[in-house]
């Protein structure tokens, strides 16, 4: 289902976090921030998605057909294993997990862009990865009491 921003901040009031973690419409922000720079109220809009997001992969309420999930999930467990992003192990993942016969038409994009030096096979962690491991396992602990990670249940209209 998609909302507009006002009916999810509405429905996220309301208490219905099941119904706004499984919208579509937290998935097609853009984070360009305009919304923040622009609300008159100081609602720091892009930050509330992004949380939004985090929860709805979390606890499993994502939209199953979509795309931005399943990306979002693979960018922070790369980041979280190296400390930064690594592009190729990305977009492997991600093409084995939406749509594995695509991966084939990328190939030669893929030659080239290796023969040219801009797709490096492996990545390297950062310096002091323990420091980022012990900061994101700080940020695990649950924040919103009534989800619990995979009791997802359905709503009842």
């Amino acid at each position: 289902m998609d909302y507009t921003p006002r009916e999810i901040i509405a429905a996220f009031r309301a208490g219905l976090l099941e119904k706004v973690l499984k919208s579509n419409t937290i998935w097609l922000c853009s984070s360009c921030y305009s919304c923040t720079v622009r609300c008159p109220s100081g609602i720091k809009l892009t930050d509330v998605m992004y949380e939004l997001k985090r929860l709805a992969v979390e606890f499993g309420l994502a939209p199953k057909d979509a795309k931005a999930p399943v990306v979002a999930e693979l960018f922070a467990e790369i980041v979280v294993k190296n400390g930064r992003i690594a592009e190729v192990p990305l977009v492997g993942k991600f093409m084995l997990r939406t749509n594995p016969l695509g991966a084939f038409k990328m190939i030669p994009r893929a030659t080239r862009l290796f023969i040219r030096g801009r797709m490096p096979l492996s990545s390297h962690k950062i310096k002091g990865i323990a420091e980022l491991e012990a900061c994101t396992g700080a940020m695990t602990a649950p924040m919103i009491s009534g989800l619990h990670a995979g009791s997802a249940r359905e709503e009842r209209s």
